[in-house]
């Protein structure tokens, strides 16, 4: 390996992304050799973060030139980011990608892991855009100069990618070679380069749950809680995302080939939402079984421990408060485009919450003096982790008890008529998929 990441840099994109998500991940990028990543690319700057940080090696990046003319240069820099000169960006020189390919195929040469975005644009389509050679050309170019070269395809699937707190799933395919496609001569190149672009393509959609964010991600997330919950499945990321995958798929088949099936399926849903609803329940608490004994347990456990995180979150909340829904309210001001407003969130975030943290070190230095500010400042930082991990579970206890208190005031046949709807509709759905399926054998 040729080069190392600046060990600030990256501590700081590793906290970001598990701040500001809860990240799950399937499946790993190898751990040494030459490795070119190839994700899709939904979330802007946070993008390249989320996959460093679960890749579990050094990676460096392709970043488009004009970043590098910004205050993130030192971040770049330390990142190992590589420019890319691209077309759109008015006023570049995209002759200067010659020394970008030459850049890559030395970090390749040297074993290094390298990531570029083959859709070439940050979006929100909530597919997978059209890819660009790029990736496949410097993928040949490496072959032909010697480097053995693995090819990983990468899915970011975000649940609601500009929420904080939100969860999101990457997925690291099986690596790939391009070894057969390598060009015996320039005049090959472009066929080879486009061959192997439809295989990385290929290779990633089968990573992604492809949905429109605005109608669709919903649907297909209602309908997966559902079907999960009725059929009693695991709570594993990998099985969720290709049950997604197969609804999302599902949904679009269905809506084309019978649209009077399609709204006839939703009405249904819509109808079972509304009974949930009625008795303030969700798809999982249809399957709780509490004793007495189990409830009394919980309760004394979890009075224990709120005599510690209650207070400790109310504590996070009153402090906390101002800079949270300053930096919310600041990032919308700033841009309201899907695929930039959590990278906004998190870059104003930074500055937001490092001005309130001098701002209360301030008060404490002028109150108690400099040791008081330090020691402030310094009790602050473990105080934004701490009182969120409490709040997040103290939230959970409270849904626990809200629906246990739900379930014992419902009567026993009205859970055992919506257990009932929820396996009717299950039942539907595989059956709505065996059609599509036959359908499409035809």
């Amino acid at each position: 390996m040729s080069w190392r990441a600046n060990p600030l840099v990256r501590w700081l994109a590793n906290a970001i992304c598990h701040v500001f998500y809860r990240v799950e991940r399937v499946g790993a990028a190898p751990a040494a050799g030459a490795l070119l990543l190839l994700p899709n690319h939904p979330n802007s700057l946070l993008d390249p973060a989320l996959v460093w940080a679960m890749a579990d090696r050094d990676v460096r990046f392709l970043a488009k030139s004009t970043l590098f003319e910004t205050p993130l240069r030192p971040l770049l820099a330390g990142a190992g980011a590589i420019p890319v000169y691209r077309k759109l960006d008015q006023g570049v020189d995209t002759s200067k990608n010659v020394e970008t390919f030459a850049a890559v195929s030395d970090a390749l040469a040297a074993g290094d892991a390298v990531c570029l975005f083959p859709e070439g644009i940050s979006h929100s389509t909530g597919r997978l855009e059209p890819l660009r050679t790029g990736a496949a050309r410097m993928a040949l170019a490496a072959e032909r100069d010697g480097a053995a070269v693995a090819l990983v395809a990468v899915g970011l699937n975000f649940d609601r990618k500009a929420t904080f707190r939100s969860r999101v799933t990457i997925v690291f395919g099986a690596p790939f070679s391009a070894t057969d496609l390598v060009p015996g001569d320039d005049a090959a190149l472009p066929a080879a380069a486009r061959m192997l672009t439809a295989r990385i393509a290929e290779r990633m959609r089968q990573l992604l749950v492809e949905a429109e964010p605005n109608t669709d991600a919903a649907l297909v997330d209602r309908v997966d809680r559902l079907y999960a919950a009725a059929r009693g499945r695991p709570h594993d990321a990998e099985e969720r995302v290709a049950r997604r995958r197969s609804i999302a798929s599902g949904i679009d088949r269905l809506r084309a080939t019978d649209p009077g099936r399609y709204e006839a399926l939703l009405l249904r849903l819509r109808r079972y939402d509304a009974r949930l609803r009625r008795f303030g329940l969700r798809d999982r608490h249809l399957d709780w079984q509490i004793s007495g004994g189990d409830a009394l347990t919980f309760a004394v456990r979890e009075l224990a421990f709120a005599v510690i995180l209650l207070p400790l979150s109310a504590l996070g909340f009153l402090v906390y408060f101002v800079p949270y829904h300053l930096t919310a309210l600041i990032a919308r001001l700033v841009t309201r485009e899907r695929d930039i407003v959590a990278t906004a969130q998190v870059f104003t975030g930074v500055v937001v919450y490092g001005l309130w943290l001098g701002a209360v070190g301030a008060i404490a230095w002028s109150v108690a003096g400099t040791l008081s500010a330090w020691l402030t400042m310094a009790a602050l930082v473990p105080l934004s982790v701490l009182s969120l991990i409490a709040i997040e579970r103290e939230t959970a206890v409270l849904d626990a008890v809200r629906a246990w208190w739900h379930l014992r005031r419902a009567r026993h046949d009205t859970r055992e008529r919506l257990r009932r709807h929820r396996t009717e509709l299950a039942d539907v759905l595989d059956e709505v998929q065996r059609w599509l399926e036959r359908e499409v054998a035809r």
